[in-house]
């Protein structure tokens, strides 16, 4: 009987704690996280701190931002070097659960190469001027931050968020998998096709799906590209390698309008923080197939 009544309070516990995580208020601190997120967290109990269409690298933290962060139980975020602003917070309040989704990234990641660039982080040669040389310089030291462009990482954050919650990973995961089969049967056909980004924010993505990344018109946002540096990646553009240029909504397309005037060559445009996706239980993965749609119907052409 004792057991009995051992098993049942156990039971009672088990469930409590449950409820008390159930309420739990998550901050995601960017758009495509908060899709993740979704997949476990009552939309009541979800917010995002970088508003949709903006991104980490022109969002600086206000007063009623540091509040909600304060306010929340578990901050789910990009890490150090996407998201800087946020460091000091995870140092100040330790007693939150930061999940810091590159914690989830393969321990030698920064140790390989990037597919789809030379070693300058463009796809040109090193020998046209003081502007590449910096580019040289940055390329050789990049790594991609944008890990939610990373499925696999994002299916292991994404269970660590669960298991904060008292809540299955497994059918997210199960969802992302078939979702990554898809792409790949989608993308087959058109995976030699060489084309450009706009900054290098697809490394993962492009690994994943075995693309033919050629360059990025810049590895940051912040970084506008010299003319000798456009100049080269014109050249390439002329050579017929290329089949599609990728802008991004964030940013003026105005380097890209330069760089391929005059020429016959496709484009395209890539969102790396999935603004046009709502925030749905399903909607990394509706992201995922997005992201595929655009791909193939740019490279296909």
């Amino acid at each position: 009987m004792k057991s009995v009544f051992r098993a049942a309070a156990l039971l009672i516990l088990l469930c409590a704690a449950a409820v008390s995580r159930a309420d739990v208020k998550v901050l995601a601190s960017l758009h495509p996280l908060a899709l993740v997120a979704a997949s476990v967290t009552p939309a009541e109990d979800l917010s995002v701190l970088v508003p949709a269409g903006m991104t980490p690298h022109d969002f600086s933290l206000k007063p009623s931002d540091i509040r909600r962060i304060r306010e929340a139980g578990i901050i789910f975020w990009g890490g150090e070097q996407a998201e800087p602003y946020l460091v000091e917070f995870a140092r100040r309040w330790p007693d939150k659960q930061w999940i810091d989704i590159s914690q989830f990234a393969p321990q030698d990641d920064h140790e390989a190469g990037h597919p789809g660039h030379d070693e300058h982080g463009n796809g040109h040669n090193d020998d046209h001027g003081d502007e590449h040389e910096s580019d040289e310089h940055q390329g050789n030291e990049h790594h991609d931050p944008h890990w939610w462009l990373a499925p696999d990482v994002m299916i292991r954050a994404q269970a660590a968020l669960a298991e904060a919650l008292n809540q299955d990973p497994a059918p997210f995961a199960a969802a992302v998998t078939a979702q990554l089969d898809s792409s790949r049967s989608q993308l087959a056909a058109v995976k030699e096709h060489g084309f450009f980004v706009f900054h290098r924010a697809y490394d993962h993505w492009v690994e994943a799906m075995d693309l033919k990344q050629l360059g990025a018109f810049t590895i940051s946002p912040e970084r506008k590209p010299g003319m000798k540096t456009l100049q080269a990646m014109r050249e390439q553009l002329q050579n017929g390698d290329v089949r599609c240029v990728f802008s991004e909504p964030e940013f003026s397309p105005a380097i890209l309008d330069s760089a391929v005037r005059g020429l016959d060559i496709r484009r395209g445009e890539l969102d790396p923080m999935a603004a046009s996706v709502a925030i749905t239980s399903d909607g990394y993965v509706r992201y995922l197939q997005h992201l595929t749609e655009q791909f193939r119907r740019c490279l296909a052409g």
